[in-house]
Protein backbone atom coordinates (compact mmCIF):
# COMPACT_ATOMS: atom_id res chain seq x y z
CA UNK A 1 0.00 0.00 0.00
CA UNK A 2 1.85 3.25 -0.82
CA UNK A 3 2.01 5.88 1.47
CA UNK A 4 -0.34 8.48 1.86
CA UNK A 5 0.61 11.94 0.83
CA UNK A 6 0.35 15.65 2.16
CA UNK A 7 -1.81 16.37 -0.67
CA UNK A 8 -4.03 13.21 -0.38
CA UNK A 9 -4.46 14.43 3.25
CA UNK A 10 -5.54 18.12 1.82
CA UNK A 11 -7.59 17.01 -1.28
CA UNK A 12 -9.35 14.65 1.66
CA UNK A 13 -9.48 17.42 3.99
CA UNK A 14 -10.81 20.41 1.43
CA UNK A 15 -7.80 21.93 2.43
CA UNK A 16 -4.40 23.26 0.37
CA UNK A 17 -1.33 21.04 1.40
CA UNK A 18 0.29 24.14 3.13
CA UNK A 19 -2.71 24.34 5.22
CA UNK A 20 -2.08 20.93 6.15
CA UNK A 21 1.30 22.03 7.54
CA UNK A 22 0.38 25.02 9.00
CA UNK A 23 -2.14 22.72 11.06
CA UNK A 24 1.05 20.36 12.48
CA UNK A 25 3.45 23.02 12.55
CA UNK A 26 1.89 26.06 13.55
CA UNK A 27 -1.88 25.13 15.06
CA UNK A 28 -2.71 28.07 16.23
CA UNK A 29 -2.74 29.86 12.91
CA UNK A 30 -5.31 27.20 11.62
CA UNK A 31 -9.05 27.51 12.67
CA UNK A 32 -9.87 24.78 15.29
CA UNK A 33 -12.69 23.27 13.29
CA UNK A 34 -10.55 22.75 10.21
CA UNK A 35 -7.59 21.79 12.26
CA UNK A 36 -9.81 19.26 13.40
CA UNK A 37 -11.06 18.04 10.33
CA UNK A 38 -7.63 17.66 9.43
CA UNK A 39 -6.08 15.36 12.24
CA UNK A 40 -9.19 13.17 11.94
CA UNK A 41 -7.97 12.50 8.64
CA UNK A 42 -4.57 12.12 9.17
CA UNK A 43 -5.51 9.63 11.65
CA UNK A 44 -7.40 7.68 9.75
CA UNK A 45 -4.95 7.23 7.08
CA UNK A 46 -1.84 6.73 9.08
CA UNK A 47 -0.23 9.61 7.62
CA UNK A 48 3.47 10.29 8.76
CA UNK A 49 4.53 13.96 8.18
CA UNK A 50 7.49 14.32 5.95
CA UNK A 51 9.06 17.56 7.66
CA UNK A 52 12.44 17.23 5.16
CA UNK A 53 10.23 17.24 2.10
CA UNK A 54 7.78 20.18 3.75
CA UNK A 55 11.02 22.42 4.51
CA UNK A 56 12.53 21.80 0.80
CA UNK A 57 9.34 22.66 -0.55
CA UNK A 58 9.06 25.87 0.83
CA UNK A 59 12.70 26.48 0.91
CA UNK A 60 12.77 27.08 4.66
CA UNK A 61 14.46 24.69 7.66
CA UNK A 62 11.97 24.00 10.70
CA UNK A 63 15.84 23.65 12.65
CA UNK A 64 17.02 26.09 14.68
CA UNK A 65 21.08 26.44 15.93
CA UNK A 66 21.36 26.83 19.58
CA UNK A 67 25.36 27.30 20.63
CA UNK A 68 25.72 27.55 24.30
CA UNK A 69 29.03 27.72 26.32
CA UNK A 70 28.90 24.51 28.69
CA UNK A 71 26.54 21.85 29.20
CA UNK A 72 27.85 20.86 32.88
CA UNK A 73 26.66 23.43 34.70
CA UNK A 74 22.89 24.04 35.22
CA UNK A 75 23.68 28.07 34.55
CA UNK A 76 22.38 27.88 31.05
CA UNK A 77 19.51 24.94 31.52
CA UNK A 78 16.57 27.02 32.46
CA UNK A 79 17.36 29.37 28.85
CA UNK A 80 17.37 26.15 26.84
CA UNK A 81 14.37 24.67 28.38
CA UNK A 82 12.67 27.82 28.10
CA UNK A 83 13.90 27.77 23.99
CA UNK A 84 12.91 24.17 23.14
CA UNK A 85 9.39 24.19 24.79
CA UNK A 86 8.85 27.71 22.45
CA UNK A 87 10.51 25.87 19.34
CA UNK A 88 8.35 22.53 20.00
CA UNK A 89 5.34 24.54 19.86
CA UNK A 90 5.72 26.49 17.15
CA UNK A 91 6.80 23.32 15.52
CA UNK A 92 10.55 23.86 15.18
CA UNK A 93 13.30 21.33 16.48
CA UNK A 94 15.99 22.73 17.75
CA UNK A 95 20.43 21.90 17.26
CA UNK A 96 22.73 22.22 20.58
CA UNK A 97 26.69 22.69 20.33
CA UNK A 98 28.64 23.21 23.08
CA UNK A 99 31.27 25.52 22.19
CA UNK A 100 33.14 24.77 25.87
CA UNK A 101 34.15 28.55 25.71
CA UNK A 102 36.62 28.17 23.07
CA UNK A 103 36.52 30.70 20.00
CA UNK A 104 37.70 27.45 17.69
CA UNK A 105 35.21 25.24 18.73
CA UNK A 106 32.47 28.40 18.19
CA UNK A 107 33.72 28.75 14.38
CA UNK A 108 33.65 25.39 13.63
CA UNK A 109 30.01 25.01 15.32
CA UNK A 110 28.55 28.43 13.89
CA UNK A 111 30.21 26.88 10.20
CA UNK A 112 28.26 23.55 10.75
CA UNK A 113 25.23 25.10 11.61
CA UNK A 114 25.22 27.70 8.54
CA UNK A 115 25.97 24.88 6.36
CA UNK A 116 22.80 23.30 7.18
CA UNK A 117 20.76 26.49 6.43
CA UNK A 118 18.75 26.45 10.00
CA UNK A 119 15.67 28.88 9.66
CA UNK A 120 17.39 30.78 12.66
CA UNK A 121 20.46 30.84 15.09
CA UNK A 122 20.61 31.46 18.90
CA UNK A 123 23.67 32.32 20.32
CA UNK A 124 24.93 32.46 24.08
CA UNK A 125 26.67 35.47 23.77
CA UNK A 126 29.99 34.91 21.33
CA UNK A 127 33.56 33.73 21.55
CA UNK A 128 34.54 35.20 18.26
CA UNK A 129 35.24 38.54 18.09
CA UNK A 130 32.93 40.94 17.58
CA UNK A 131 33.26 42.30 13.73
CA UNK A 132 34.26 38.53 12.51
CA UNK A 133 30.84 37.34 13.75
CA UNK A 134 29.12 39.92 12.18
CA UNK A 135 30.82 39.21 8.88
CA UNK A 136 29.67 35.70 9.30
CA UNK A 137 26.32 36.18 10.33
CA UNK A 138 25.85 38.97 7.62
CA UNK A 139 27.33 36.37 4.74
CA UNK A 140 25.00 33.58 5.85
CA UNK A 141 22.29 35.80 5.70
CA UNK A 142 20.32 33.84 9.01
CA UNK A 143 18.36 35.22 11.43
CA UNK A 144 20.53 35.51 14.81
CA UNK A 145 19.89 36.45 18.07
CA UNK A 146 22.37 36.51 21.21
CA UNK A 147 21.66 35.85 24.41
CA UNK A 148 23.06 36.53 28.31
CA UNK A 149 24.71 39.87 26.79
CA UNK A 150 23.97 42.57 25.42
CA UNK A 151 26.69 43.47 22.85
CA UNK A 152 28.05 47.37 21.90
CA UNK A 153 27.41 46.78 18.19
CA UNK A 154 23.73 47.81 17.67
CA UNK A 155 23.63 45.94 14.66
CA UNK A 156 22.86 42.55 16.65
CA UNK A 157 19.79 41.80 18.09
CA UNK A 158 20.15 40.50 21.37
CA UNK A 159 18.17 39.76 24.92
CA UNK A 160 20.79 40.04 27.40
CA UNK A 161 21.51 41.43 30.97
CA UNK A 162 23.70 44.18 32.18
CA UNK A 163 26.91 42.39 32.94
CA UNK A 164 29.10 45.30 33.72
CA UNK A 165 25.93 46.73 36.21
CA UNK A 166 25.52 43.48 37.84
CA UNK A 167 29.44 43.09 38.99
CA UNK A 168 29.65 46.36 39.42
CA UNK A 169 26.20 46.07 41.81
CA UNK A 170 27.72 42.93 43.69
CA UNK A 171 31.21 44.81 44.22
CA UNK A 172 29.40 48.05 45.55
CA UNK A 173 27.40 45.57 48.29
CA UNK A 174 30.42 43.98 49.55
CA UNK A 175 32.20 47.86 49.98
CA UNK A 176 29.17 48.39 51.78
CA UNK A 177 29.28 45.76 54.67
CA UNK A 178 32.84 47.78 54.97
CA UNK A 179 35.28 44.79 53.12
CA UNK A 180 38.27 46.59 51.79
CA UNK A 181 40.04 43.11 50.40
CA UNK A 182 37.26 41.66 47.95
CA UNK A 183 38.72 38.61 45.72
CA UNK A 184 36.80 37.81 42.81
CA UNK A 185 36.72 34.15 41.45
CA UNK A 186 35.80 34.36 37.23
CA UNK A 187 34.91 32.91 34.50
CA UNK A 188 37.34 33.14 31.25
CA UNK A 189 37.20 36.87 30.99
CA UNK A 190 40.38 36.50 28.01
CA UNK A 191 37.63 34.46 26.15
CA UNK A 192 34.33 35.69 26.64
CA UNK A 193 33.22 39.39 26.45
CA UNK A 194 30.18 39.09 28.77
CA UNK A 195 32.99 38.00 31.38
CA UNK A 196 35.14 40.54 30.66
CA UNK A 197 32.29 42.90 31.33
CA UNK A 198 32.01 41.56 34.62
CA UNK A 199 35.40 42.05 35.41
CA UNK A 200 35.71 45.71 34.58
CA UNK A 201 32.30 46.11 36.19
CA UNK A 202 34.38 44.52 39.59
CA UNK A 203 37.60 46.93 38.67
CA UNK A 204 35.65 49.96 38.20
CA UNK A 205 33.84 49.64 41.59
CA UNK A 206 37.11 49.37 43.52
CA UNK A 207 38.48 52.17 41.68
CA UNK A 208 35.62 54.61 42.20
CA UNK A 209 35.20 53.64 45.92
CA UNK A 210 39.07 54.62 46.27
CA UNK A 211 40.34 50.57 46.83
CA UNK A 212 43.21 49.39 45.03
CA UNK A 213 43.40 46.58 41.95
CA UNK A 214 45.04 43.92 43.03
CA UNK A 215 45.88 41.07 40.37
CA UNK A 216 46.61 38.74 43.35
CA UNK A 217 43.03 38.69 44.27
CA UNK A 218 41.28 38.20 41.13
CA UNK A 219 41.12 34.11 39.66
CA UNK A 220 40.11 33.00 36.05
CA UNK A 221 38.70 29.76 36.00
CA UNK A 222 36.17 27.91 34.64
CA UNK A 223 32.80 28.09 35.61
CA UNK A 224 32.70 24.44 37.63
CA UNK A 225 32.82 23.85 41.30
CA UNK A 226 36.34 22.32 41.18
CA UNK A 227 37.42 24.99 39.84
CA UNK A 228 35.57 27.74 42.29
CA UNK A 229 37.41 24.88 45.27
CA UNK A 230 41.00 25.46 43.55
CA UNK A 231 40.55 29.34 43.23
CA UNK A 232 39.12 29.63 46.52
CA UNK A 233 42.09 28.06 47.87
CA UNK A 234 44.98 30.26 45.88
CA UNK A 235 43.07 33.35 47.43
CA UNK A 236 42.47 32.11 51.29
CA UNK A 237 46.82 30.94 50.90
CA UNK A 238 47.49 34.62 50.31
CA UNK A 239 49.58 36.33 53.29
CA UNK A 240 46.61 39.03 53.29
CA UNK A 241 43.83 37.02 52.01
CA UNK A 242 40.62 38.64 51.15
CA UNK A 243 38.02 39.36 53.33
CA UNK A 244 35.02 38.84 50.86
CA UNK A 245 34.88 36.74 48.14
CA UNK A 246 32.62 37.66 44.76
CA UNK A 247 32.73 34.26 42.69
CA UNK A 248 31.16 35.41 39.49
CA UNK A 249 29.50 32.23 39.08
CA UNK A 250 26.73 30.42 41.51
CA UNK A 251 28.34 27.60 40.65
CA UNK A 252 32.00 28.47 41.70
CA UNK A 253 30.81 30.15 44.60
CA UNK A 254 29.64 26.81 46.12
CA UNK A 255 33.00 25.66 45.22
CA UNK A 256 34.74 28.40 47.54
CA UNK A 257 32.23 27.66 50.21
CA UNK A 258 32.99 24.14 50.17
CA UNK A 259 36.87 25.70 49.89
CA UNK A 260 36.34 27.50 53.10
CA UNK A 261 35.12 24.98 55.07
CA UNK A 262 37.72 22.73 54.25
CA UNK A 263 40.37 25.41 55.79
CA UNK A 264 38.29 25.57 58.93
CA UNK A 265 36.93 28.87 57.69
CA UNK A 266 33.07 29.67 58.66
CA UNK A 267 31.03 31.66 55.79
CA UNK A 268 30.29 34.17 56.61
CA UNK A 269 32.08 34.96 59.81
CA UNK A 270 35.39 34.45 58.59
CA UNK A 271 34.74 35.17 54.76
CA UNK A 272 31.73 36.72 53.13
CA UNK A 273 31.23 34.87 49.28
CA UNK A 274 28.66 36.16 47.29
CA UNK A 275 27.48 34.37 43.82
CA UNK A 276 26.25 35.01 40.30
CA UNK A 277 23.33 33.56 38.31
CA UNK A 278 20.75 32.98 41.49
CA UNK A 279 20.43 29.15 40.26
CA UNK A 280 17.92 26.94 41.92
CA UNK A 281 20.50 25.46 44.31
CA UNK A 282 21.36 28.79 45.78
CA UNK A 283 18.56 29.56 48.26
CA UNK A 284 19.09 26.37 49.72
CA UNK A 285 22.85 26.48 49.69
CA UNK A 286 24.71 26.67 53.60
CA UNK A 287 24.65 29.49 54.28
CA UNK A 288 22.01 30.38 51.62
CA UNK A 289 24.10 32.56 49.02
CA UNK A 290 24.03 36.44 48.46
CA UNK A 291 23.88 36.67 44.63
CA UNK A 292 23.05 38.29 41.56
CA UNK A 293 19.28 37.33 40.08
CA UNK A 294 19.39 36.43 36.42
CA UNK A 295 16.07 35.34 35.07
CA UNK A 296 17.45 32.19 32.27
CA UNK A 297 13.87 31.76 31.57
CA UNK A 298 12.67 34.84 30.28
CA UNK A 299 15.94 35.41 28.39
CA UNK A 300 15.16 32.05 26.61
CA UNK A 301 11.27 32.89 26.07
CA UNK A 302 12.22 36.33 25.03
CA UNK A 303 14.57 35.11 22.73
CA UNK A 304 13.16 32.10 20.94
CA UNK A 305 10.06 34.59 20.53
CA UNK A 306 12.51 37.54 18.69
CA UNK A 307 13.65 34.43 16.33
CA UNK A 308 10.70 33.34 15.48
CA UNK A 309 9.26 36.82 14.36
CA UNK A 310 12.38 37.59 12.48
CA UNK A 311 11.58 33.71 10.84
CA UNK A 312 8.21 35.10 10.25
CA UNK A 313 8.69 38.47 9.48
CA UNK A 314 12.14 39.32 8.64
CA UNK A 315 13.25 43.13 8.81
CA UNK A 316 16.67 44.90 8.83
CA UNK A 317 15.65 46.43 12.06
CA UNK A 318 17.42 44.42 15.12
CA UNK A 319 15.16 42.88 18.06
CA UNK A 320 17.19 44.49 21.41
CA UNK A 321 16.60 44.14 24.93
CA UNK A 322 18.23 44.63 27.86
CA UNK A 323 16.65 42.51 31.15
CA UNK A 324 17.03 43.50 34.59
CA UNK A 325 18.93 41.70 36.87
CA UNK A 326 18.29 41.85 41.29
CA UNK A 327 20.86 41.60 44.23
CA UNK A 328 19.29 38.61 46.13
CA UNK A 329 20.54 39.23 49.96
CA UNK A 330 20.83 35.95 51.93
CA UNK A 331 23.02 34.80 54.32
CA UNK A 332 26.72 34.22 53.23
CA UNK A 333 28.06 37.86 53.69
CA UNK A 334 27.86 40.12 56.71
CA UNK A 335 29.50 43.47 57.67
CA UNK A 336 32.86 44.08 58.93
CA UNK A 337 33.07 45.69 62.23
Amino acid sequence: MAQITIEKVAKLAGVSPATVSRALRSPELVRESTRQRILKIIKEKKYVYHALAADLSRQRSANIGLIIPSTTGSIFVRTVFAILEKAQEHGYTVTIGNSKYNPEIEKSLLRTLNERRPAGLLLTGFCIPKAQLLEELNRSGIPTVIMWEKPDDERFSYVGIDNYHAAYTMTEYLIGLKHRRIGLIIGPYSKVDRVRKRLDGYRDCLADHGLPWDELLVVEKEPTMRDGLEAMNRLMSLANRPTAVFAASDVMAFGAMAAAKEKGLAVPADVSIAGFDDIDFSAYADPPLTTIRVNGIEIGEMAIGYLLDMIENPSPQPRQICLKTDLIVRNSCRALE
